[in-house]
């Protein structure tokens, strides 16, 4: 089984979270949990969701750092 992964704006960067379990979107922000249980919650939104190559891309662009 392959999970997805979680990169921010472009595909090209590492992941910064794989083994994607569950993607809530809640205004204007992605709660993301892992399949182990490692919960972020990230501001953004989602650019695109690739299901073929198991990737999910958020739009990042409010601050360098969106992860809360």
């Amino acid at each position: 089984m392959c999970l997805a992964k979680v990169f921010l704006n472009t595909k090209g960067d590492k992941p910064v979270l794989e083994d994607i379990a569950r993607l809530r979107i809640l205004d204007g922000q992605a709660e993301i949990e892992t399949l182990t249980g490692e919960t972020r919650t990230i501001l953004g939104k989602v650019m695109e969701i690739d299901f073929l190559n198991s990737s999910i891309i958020l739009d990042v662009t409010l601050n360098e750092l969106n992860i809360v």
